[in-house]
């Protein structure tokens, strides 16, 4: 039985393994994907302490390279349920079998959310991306538009601009919801932005080569040649496990309320990072995970 096993690899669940491991729990982590979660996808993080600025995908490597050192991390492995058992322990089936715990930190974070436009589905991977940082190379000298208006959508619009890829904002609203600093920094960098429109459908062959917006105010409709299409529209909390665990409140928007030690209603087991709703940083994640971490090695020992 582990004292502790983390679902879930991006900074949240990396970080609760570091503190975890370095406090003398048996901890493991499990995540059906690689390390990093969706912060590998960020082309710059530039407020995390410590760095300038660096690569999501580089932070979250020597993250994960960290966190090895202190607990077992298996990657590529599926959570299929979450039971509470007989007395303080909890099991768990996985595709790679089952295991026992003590106390679970769900750190599952968010999925990009997308869109129900003819063309979105069919054309991704095909020009159609949620990932500035993975695919933009593929689009140097060429026009793309992000669809969005948040964070994301500003941070990628600027990571496409400075590689050297043509890029303008769709959004749906006469205001942007990201940071002053950043509407700055677009601003300054000349990325153009058309306002009051969504997208309506993306048009191409093989690959992407059109992209209808339309402009709610005006009513006029008009077909842009792009390239690629970029979508940064929100996140959607990964917490059905949490939904199949009785006693764990989920809110009205899929997240997992907690209190201030990260715990949610069953006791146990813990939230911490996108899942539970809170302010989608990594550092924010880092700290919500040695919270909850302090918490759990205070009742262990």
């Amino acid at each position: 039985m582990y004292d502790l096993i983390i679902i879930g690899a991006g900074p949240a669940g990396l970080t609760a393994g570091i503190y975890a491991g370095r406090a003398g729990l048996d901890t493991l982590i499990l995540d059906k994907s690689p390390c990093g979660g969706t912060a590998n996808n960020a082309p710059l993080v530039e407020n995390y302490p410590g760095f300038d600025k660096i690569p999501g995908m580089e932070l979250m490597k020597s993250m994960a390279q960290q966190a090895k050192k202190y607990c077992e991390v298996m990657e590529f492995v599926t959570v299929e349920k979450v039971e509470k058992s007989i007395g303080h322990s909890f099991n768990l089936t996985t595709s790679k079998g089952k295991f026992t715990t003590q106390y679970v930190i769900l750190a599952t974070g968010c999925n990009h959310k997308t869109l129900d436009v003819p063309g979105v589905e069919e054309f991704t991977g095909r020009g159609v991306s949620y990932c500035a940082v993975c695919d933009g190379c593929f689009f140097i000298g060429q026009e793309v538009i992000i669809v969005g208006g948040g964070n994301s959508a500003a941070t990628e619009a600027l990571y496409l601009n400075r590689i050297g890829v043509k890029c303008s904002i769709v959004h749906r609203r006469d205001w942007l919801r990201c940071d002053i600093k950043l509407q700055e920094d677009l601003a300054n960098n000349n990325v153009n932005i058309y306002w009051d429109s969504e997208l309506k459908e993306v048009k191409g062959d093989v690959k992407v080569e059109e992209a209808v917006i339309y402009n709610k105010k005006t009513g006029e409709e008009r077909t842009l040649k792009v390239s690629g299409v970029f979508l940064a529209i929100g996140n959607e909390p990964n917490s059905q496990l949490a939904r199949d665990l009785e006693d764990v409140e989920i809110d009205d928007f899929g997240y997992i309320p907690v209190n201030e030690n990260m715990e949610t209603e069953l006791e146990g087991v813990y939230a911490v990072g996108d899942v539970n709703g809170g302010v989608k940083q990594i550092v924010v994640a880092a700290g919500q995970a040695a919270t909850a971490v302090e918490r759990i090695q205070y009742l262990l020992f």
